[in-house]
């Protein structure tokens, strides 16, 4: 049997095309885990935050501003219901995002507005986050939040928007 070459412009190509092909999934890769990001902050601002557990991977890890680890879905699930943000407004900025392959690294700025015992604050801080493509679907592999800093706000802000239950 006799081995068939491509003509020698499209062998040409090959190397080009490749390398293209190779660009082009690491940009929708990226493309995927902002929108994933943007997802988590939805889900937060929609006052939908016990769902933020389905954004994860079954054995992702949750480290918030100095607490304890919360590992597997399950947990994280368990962290986020009775977590405080259903009464929270997020905003991130500054997403930066590395992917290699099905692993992706990342980070964005916070610019938080919670409700806690009445009291409106500003938060602000750093996420630090890691990506897992599972079944052709980015998810987090474990988010850290560094707070830099949470001061309390001059007036209140939740009685301005409906808050879903949060009354």
């Amino acid at each position: 049997m006799t081995a068939t070459h491509p003509p020698a412009g499209l062998a040409a190509l090959q190397d080009p095309i490749q390398a293209l092909t190779e660009r082009v999934e690491r940009m929708e890769s990226i493309e995927a885990i902002r929108a994933l990001r943007a997802r988590y902050h939805e889900l937060v601002n929609e006052d939908a935050g016990h769902r933020l557990y389905e954004l994860f991977a079954p054995d992702a890890c949750v480290a918030y501003g100095g607490r304890p680890e919360v590992r597997g879905r399950d947990n994280i699930r368990a962290f986020f219901a009775a977590f405080p943000v259903q009464t929270a407004r997020q905003f991130i900025h500054s997403h930066a995002v590395q992917v290699q392959g099905d692993r992706g690294t990342g980070s964005s700025y916070l610019d938080g507005r919670p409700v806690r015992d009445g009291k409106s604050f500003y938060v602000v801080g750093r996420f630090d986050d890691e990506y897992i493509r599972l079944d052709g679907q980015w998810f987090f592999q474990r988010v850290t939040l560094s707070v830099h800093y949470m001061i309390e706000a001059a007036e209140r802000w939740d009685h301005l928007i409906p808050l879903q239950g949060a009354r």
